[in-house]
Order: C-alpha cells, then structure tokens, then sequence
C-alpha cells in the first residue's frame, strides 16, 4: 500500500505562508515601476525565507521519502536569508554593495554546499552524520547571529551620520528594520530550541520546529510588504523633494507681524521657513536651543511671548502649509498621502491626518475632493 502523505492543520498553515511567499516574490519582481537593487536584495530574503520553509514542508509531509529524493538535492537556504537582508540593508541606506561584499556574504553558502555533498555522498552512519550535522547548524545559527550584529551596528552608524536635520538628505526609515530585526532575533531563539529538542531526544518527525516556521511565514509576510511600502515611499519622497525643490516654493506661513519686538525671534522665523527646519520631523526645542546658543527655558519663554502658537503650534502650521500645497498640485497627484506627509515633516501618517483635521477641519483626503484633485 503506498504511503500517504502527513498533513495537518500546522503544516497546513506554513504551507499557507509559503505560497503567499512565493506569490508576493514572482508579483514584486515582475512589477517594473518599483524595480530598484534594494527591492531586489528583499525579494531574495522572501524568497529564501519562502523555499527554506517550503523545503522543510516537503520533508515534514514526508514527501522525500515518498518519492525517494536524495538528500544530497537538500539546498541551504537558511544560510542565503540573513546574508541578504544584510545586503539589501546595504543598499536600503544608499552605501555601495561591491561584488567583494556579495561574494563575503554568499562564501558560508557555497562551503556549506560543499560540506552537504561531501557528508552525504560517502554515506557517512546516522549517529555520526546527526553529529556533523548538528555542528554544521549550530556554526549557521553563530554565523547569523554575527550578521544581525552587524545589521544592528550599520543601524547604529547610520542614525548617528544622519543625526542632524539636512534639507538636502531624505531621511531613511530605520525602526522598521529594528524592528524586523528583533523578531528575527525571537525567530533565532525558536530556532536554537528547536535544534536542542531535535537531537537530544534523538527526534525523527519535525513538529519540533513548527513554531520556527510558523514564526518564518509571519515574518515573510511583515519583511516583504514593508520593505516594499517603506522603499516605495522613499522612491516617492525623492521625486517629491526634486520636484518641489526645482519648484522654488517658499512657504511664508508665520506673519511679519508675530515677529516684531525680538530680533532673535525674528532670526528663528526667518531660519524656520528659509532653511524649512520644520521638515526636520525630530526638531525639538532643545535642538532650537543649542542652535542658538541660549537655554531651552528661555527660548521657550521667546516663542511664547511673541506667538501664542507657541513652537508646536507654529512648526505644524508650516507643516499643513506645505502639505496644502503639495495636495492641490496636480503633479504629486500620483504620490501617496503618507509620502506627502513624510515630506511635509511629520514623523507618522497618523500623527498627520491627526492635526491636518485639527487645522482644517477636514481630512486630506477630503482636503484633496473639496478641490477636485
């Protein structure tokens, strides 16, 4: 009687994210409007992430055994993920992959390979095989664990280069990547339980890892679709910035009037629309005080005195100011309302829609409908 296969209702789900995978990568890398080195660096994340958890699937159900697949076929996947999520890190934040880099990166893959068919083509004895096997997955988790480091430290360095407000330089989301890093991170932790359940019980069935790839398929479903969404707005916000920039658009919101009597408030209005420091979504006041070499008390105690908008009030005019503009031209009709946002100075979509309706009345989108655009 022939062998069925194993399903159940956990590989049934993981086999649910795998197909979603393998979906969103053939539909993003054939989608020629966001094509960029970075979406591509993503793409092959997703899609190691994918095949890895589509390769384990297909042990799991008992597929190889079924159908007598060598084992020597096996492709390490594992050792591909986090190599390139490093790279396209790499390129997400503007600094040049060199071929040197790549090559560095894909080296543990290409001895790994060779590791799996030396072992497996001399027929080694079970214990002895789980042995070498062991240490070559423990050496993968360790040689992961490194590049996350090294994600987190090009994280590190490029939020302390770009620290300071530049006009010129759009700023790059960095949490999300934190954020993905820190579940990569759990994913990690499952991964190392796993492998000790796995060979200290001397286990034969697998179950002992659905919760690593479950953990897999939800975090090729959140790597996959923000990344894209974050470089889609990234893409969005410099065609924004050239085109305004090229424009010569220079936003008078604050009235002569409210600057009169203090000369210093007279240089922070000035410096605040000519140098459009209000664009700087993390401008605080301590910021405004080092610039201008007095305290924050007293600076404070200046803006209100001579505004009763105070410093928050003031900068979120300016900022609904610029977004007003840029929604009623027809040239950024074709950019996204968070890209606007993101470019008109405010930190989150959320934050913006929150006191564009406090200043108008009215939601941007509504904003955009009153006026036909």
């Amino acid at each position: 009687m022939e062998e069925s296969l194993n399903y159940n209702f956990f590989n049934t789900l993981i086999f649910s994210g795998i197909i979603y995978g393998l979906i969103f990568s053939i539909f993003t890398l054939i989608n020629v409007k966001i094509a960029s080195r970075p979406r591509t660096f993503l793409i092959l994340t997703v899609l190691c992430l994918t095949l890895s958890n589509l390769q384990y699937w297909l042990i799991d159900v008992g597929f190889r055994e079924k159908y007598h697949v060598p084992k020597i076929v096996y492709i390490q996947f594992e050792l591909l993920i986090v190599p390139f999520f490093y790279l396209f890190l790499q390129s997400y934040l503007q600094k040049i992959v060199t071929k040197r880099i790549i090559n560095l990166a894909l080296l543990p893959f290409v001895l790994g390979m060779t590791y799996q068919f030396f072992v497996y083509s001399i027929e080694l004895p079970r214990p002895l095989l789980r042995q070498y096997n062991l240490i070559a997955e423990i050496a993968t988790i360790f040689y992961s664990l490194l590049l996350i480091f090294l994600i987190f430290y090009e994280i590190y360095r490029y939020e302390k280069a770009n620290n300071n407000f530049d006009f010129k330089k759009i700023g790059i989301s960095t949490k999300w990547l934190k954020y993905s890093m820190y579940a990569t991170i759990g994913i990690f932790v499952f991964w190392i339980l796993s492998t000790q359940l796995f060979y200290a019980e001397d286990a034969k069935q697998l179950e002992v890892y659905y919760p690593l790839w479950i953990s897999i398929s939800i975090i090729i479903y959140w790597i996959g679709n923000k990344g894209i969404v974050e470089l889609r707005i990234y893409h969005e916000r410099k065609a924004i910035r050239e085109s305004y920039s090229s424009s010569g658009n220079s936003n008078k919101a604050v009235k002569k009037s409210d600057s009169k009597g203090n000369i210093l408030f007279q240089q922070f209005i000035n410096d605040l629309e000519e140098e459009k420091l209000y664009l700087n979504s993390n401008l605080s006041l301590d910021q405004l005080a080092q610039k201008y070499h007095v305290s924050s008390g007293y600076l404070s105690q200046m803006i209100s005195k001579h505004s009763e908008k105070g410093l928050t009030g003031l900068v979120n005019e300016l900022r609904i100011e610029e977004a007003q503009k840029m929604l009623l031209d027809s040239s950024f009709e074709r950019y996204t309302i968070e890209s606007i946002a993101l470019e008109s100075g405010f930190s989150t979509k959320t934050n913006f829609y929150k006191v564009f309706k406090k200043l108008t009345g009215v939601t941007p989108y509504q904003y955009k409908k009153v006026y036909n655009i």
